[in-house]
Parts: C-alpha cells; sequence; structure tokens
C-alpha cells in the first residue's frame, strides 16, 4: 500500500472527523447556564453561517457519541479552522478522492493503516523512506516495487 493511499485515508478521516467535530464543542459548554443551552446557543451563534449550515444535519450524531470522541472531534475540528485555505482545499481533495473510492478499496486501505500503525516506530520510518524513495519511478515500476515493500513489512 503507498504512502500516499495511507496518507489519503489518514485525512480523509480527518476531514471527516473534522466536519462533524464543531457540535462537540458545542456540547462541552451545555448544563453552565440556568437553561442548560446558554453557552451552547452562544457558541451556535458565534459560529460562520457556512460552517452552521454544514454542521446543522450532523449534530444529532455528535452528541450521540462518548465525551472522549466528542472532545476528539471538537480538536480537529479546530485544526482544520486554523489550517489555511490552500491546506483546506487540499484536505478537501483528498477527502473527495476517498469518497469516491470503492468501498472495499477503502476497507483495503483502514486494514493497510492499521498494519502499518502496528509497525514499530524504526519500521515505519524506515518503510516511510523508502516508498518516499519510489516517488520518481515510473508507474509500473513503482507499483511493483511497493507491492514488493508490502510483501516485506506486511506478510500474510
Amino acid at each position: 500500500m503507498p504512502v500516499k493511499r495511507v496518507l489519503l485515508l489518514t485525512f480523509g478521516v480527518v476531514v471527516l472527523a473534522c466536519l462533524l467535530a464543531t457540535p462537540a464543542l458545542a456540547q462541552k459548554g451545555q448544563g453552565s447556564s440556568p437553561s442548560g443551552n446558554g453557552n451552547l446557543d452562544q457558541w451556535w451563534q458565534n459560529l460562520p453561517q457556512e460552517e452552521r449550515q454544514m454542521l446543522h444535519d450532523r449534530q444529532e450524531f455528535i452528541n450521540s457519541l462518548p465525551p472522549e470522541q466528542q472532545d476528539r472531534l471538537r480538536k480537529r475540528w479546530q485544526r482544520y479552522r486554523d489550517m489555511s485555505p490552500e491546506e483546506r482545499q487540499q484536505m478537501q481533495k483528498r477527502f473527495q478522492r476517498w469518497r469516491e473510492m470503492p468501498p472495499d478499496e477503502r476497507d483495503r486501505l483502514r486494514e493497510t493503516y492499521h498494519k502499518f500503525k502496528d509497525l514499530p516506530d524504526d519500521k515505519r520510518d524506515q518503510l516511510k523512506d523508502e516508498l518516499y524513495q519510489l516517488r520518481d519511478l515510473p508507474p509500473a515500476e513503482k507499483e511493483q516495487k511497493r507491492r514488493e515493500l508490502y510483501k516485506h513489512y506486511f506478510p500474510e
């Protein structure tokens, strides 16, 4: 599995999580006013219109998540908001490619990503370096070498 695809998977998941995260931030503030919704209402009103519109349909889902997942998503959303427009656009392109990918390909990428994360740090760094060296090869040769690396690092 090429590192590029693993990165695409990671960024796609991060973008999705970022897009889902803002209501988690809102829920953190619930309960501190007498009505229980003061901070949520204030937070929601302070969001730009485009973010409110984007997050409206996801709020119920996020509110159903455990608090630790909500907190993680809130932090990811904040990182997304702090990105430059160019970084956001790049992430959105990656997410779009992820969405267009067939489900079986996404499953394969997820599996490879988990295998990659389970590698010891030194092996993971070594694999990254070896994959990086493939970037200038012709596509057919790159794919062949990528398959060889996959078999070497992830023997079945």
